[in-house]
């Protein structure tokens, strides 16, 4: 469903342990399907995009969580 064009979007704030739980039952559920974009499923497709998101919010909190130490 969609809204002139735009994408309906949601925002959910996790907790670092949460993120990362989430993550990883995202990649279990993704990683017997090929990365040949011409055979997967477009559901994997978007749960990979959900992946490399959760990638990058993960590696900007441990950044600052280093920097702030100390």
């Amino acid at each position: 469903m969609e809204t002139n064009n735009e994408p309906i979007q949601i925002k959910l704030e996790l907790g670092l342990h949460n993120a990362a739980a989430i993550r990883h039952v995202l990649f279990k559920e993704q990683e017997r399907y090929t990365y040949d974009p011409k055979c997967v499923p477009s559901r994997i497709t978007f749960v990979r995009e959900v992946i490399a998101d959760l990638d990058n919010k993960i590696d900007e909190v441990l950044r600052n969580e280093t920097t702030n130490v100390g």
